[in-house]
């Protein structure tokens, strides 16, 4: 393989591996010969280090792929400080960084070392900054950011302040997003700031802001005029944005997301008037506005809308069937929490909505309405759907939605509770949908057993179980019918044992990634068997908070495989 490889230059090669549909099958090819395994490493841009990730393996990876542009470390447990200096000695040439330490209270003071090295670092997300101070040394050692989140400030009384944002907004002319979440202490005072000093501003999330009021958004809004995303999520009351009523500043503005907002018709008249081209819109959990302000603005935006988010008690089937003859460009539609919508409002969206690849529609009253399913026509668009929190939910109605949806790849059924003595029939759910490779059954109670009938393969590869009612004897079978999991998801299964996981680590001969977390009947000696005898294994989360040590952990990682210690049990 290796003689006839040399037949085409690298760059050849580069495109043909880039065009792989999962980045994984990258980790097979660069078995084949050193000249692979050189180019699928210059071909990785981005990676992800969580929890445990012991520093020398980081300072492995950060040899190995030397064209890495954006790092994260999500909930990291290890010296964060250490790591991140580490990276800024790497010779890197980073875009992006998100460095999300699990202890929030710990300082960063990487920030002047990282600065030196990595001159075109543009996103920056991280926790353990000290206020006004910490956010001028931002301010100053990364002149050229365009995106920046703090995500946890420490102590309480070393919060973000006013003086603070105006300073880094005076240094940071590039930004272009920022997220103000939980910023206690912070007034309309830095939205002026904001908006006066950084011209390309096109993103900004204002979340429990509690000094935020309407006037200092409004001065937002009217100053930004590029603003393209405005996400709001605040109790407060909010009329118009406009000066005078008129929206007209807002020409940029694609998507708009309200949480919690007291908003009335007149609000929602004025940005109809406005003639937005709004692609993405939200209104959630929002009060004093009618179904006469929400549809005016929808059919305004009806042309351009691509993605909804609503949130709302008061909508109902007749509501949806009036909305659906203009939702027609939709691609995706989340419906949360619409309890008086059932059946009809979901049919009709299915038949009306061609383009939708993906539908959520949660905690509604489905099943509770006499529908004749007969005649309908097959959604093959929608890829994603999302049926969470359902009670007292039918088992015949749910098989009858899914035949409508026969090319869905990823099914959300967590936290659902079927009706006495009907029981969940996962073999029913593949059989309906043949090409389903996600499945999420989180928290849910009543799992039917299967049967040596049942064993028709499938061809999942993401099962989330947790919390779940699951024992040894359908764990079993669950492997023997989903033979292509890669991903299997077990925490908090209760009832498993270890001839359970034994048989499952067994049947699933692809499989890479396994929590066990908070399963209390398992015992640590476990582990090693199941690395030993699973080598496609690339992360184990324990069961235990206290294994593996840091010897162990090491021998592990030289068979491939990253042991974290139970987070939910330190």
């Amino acid at each position: 393989m290796e003689e006839e490889s040399k037949d085409l230059l690298d760059e050849c090669w580069e495109m043909i591996f880039d065009r792989l549909h999962h980045k994984r099958d990258q980790e097979s090819i660069s078995l084949v010969c050193k000249r692979f395994l050189s180019i699928t490493n210059s071909l990785r841009v981005s990676i992800k280090f969580s929890d445990y990730t012991p520093i020398s393996t980081i300072s492995r990876l950060m040899q190995r792929f030397s064209n890495l542009k954006k790092i994260q470390f999500c909930n990291f447990r290890g010296d964060l400080n250490e790591a991140v200096t580490l990276i800024a000695r790497s010779g890197l040439d980073l875009e992006e960084l998100i460095a999300l330490s699990h202890d929030q209270y710990k300082r960063a003071v990487w920030y002047e070392e990282l600065s030196s090295n990595m001159k075109n670092l543009k996103v920056l997300k991280y926790s353990g900054g000290r206020g006004d101070v910490d956010l001028a040394r931002i301010a100053d050692s990364f002149p050229n950011l365009e995106e920046l989140y703090i995500d946890h400030e420490g102590e309480y009384t070393t919060t973000v302040t006013d003086e603070g944002v105006d300073y880094m907004s005076s240094k940071l002319k590039r930004l272009r997003k920022i997220d103000l979440s939980n910023r206690a202490f912070i007034t309309d005072k830095s939205l002026v700031s904001l908006s006066k000093n950084c011209p390309l501003l096109e993103h900004i999330k204002i979340y429990q802001c509690n000094k935020v009021t309407v006037e200092g958004i409004s001065f937002l809004v009217n100053n930004s005029h590029h603003l393209k995303l405005f996400y709001i999520l605040k109790d407060l009351k909010i009329d118009t944005f406009g000066v005078n009523g008129s929206s007209n500043f807002l020409a940029n503005l694609r998507s708009l997301r309200l949480q919690d907002v007291d908003i009335s018709d007149k609000f929602l008249f004025s940005i109809a008037e406005a003639r937005l081209s709004l692609t993405d819109l939200a209104v959630i959990d929002c009060k004093s506005y009618t179904f006469t302000g929400i549809s005016r603005l929808l059919l305004q935006t009806s042309q351009s809308l691509k993605s909804l988010d609503l949130g709302v008690k008061f909508l109902t089937n007749e509501h949806i069937e009036y909305l659906s003859c203009f939702l027609q460009n939709l691609t995706s539609i989340k419906l949360f929490n619409c309890s008086n919508l059932s059946d009809s409002a979901f049919v009709m969206i299915t038949q009306r909505c061609p383009r939708l690849c993906h539908f959520a529609m949660t905690g509604s009253s489905l099943g509770t309405e006499e529908y004749n399913y007969d005649g309908l026509m097959k959604n093959r668009a929608v890829k994603y759907l999302n049926l969470a929190f359902h009670y007292d939910f039918s088992l015949t109605v749910l098989k009858r939605l899914l035949t409508i949806f026969p090319e869905v790849e990823k099914l959300d059924l967590s936290h659902c509770k079927f009706v006495r003595h009907d029981k969940l029939n996962v073999p029913d759910i593949l059989e309906c949908n043949k090409k389903l490779v996600e499945l999420n059954l989180r928290g849910c109670l009543g799992i039917k057993y299967l049967t040596a009938k049942d064993m028709e393969l499938s061809v999942l590869e993401k099962l989330i179980l947790k919390f779940s009612d699951l024992n040894d004897e359908m764990l079993i079978n669950f492997g023997r019918m989903c033979p292509r999991l890669i991903h299997l998801d077990l925490e908090f299964c209760l009832h498993v044992t270890e001839e359970g996981v034994k048989e499952v680590v067994k049947s699933c001969k692809q499989l890479r990634y396994l929590t066990i977390s908070s399963c209390w009947n398992l015992d640590i000696n476990i582990i090693p068997w199941i690395v030993r005898n699973r080598p496609s294994l690339r992360k184990l989360v324990s069961s235990s908070c206290k294994y593996p040590d840091d010897e162990n952990q090491k021998l592990f990682l030289q068979q491939g495989c990253l042991v974290l210690k139970d987070p939910k049990r330190i």
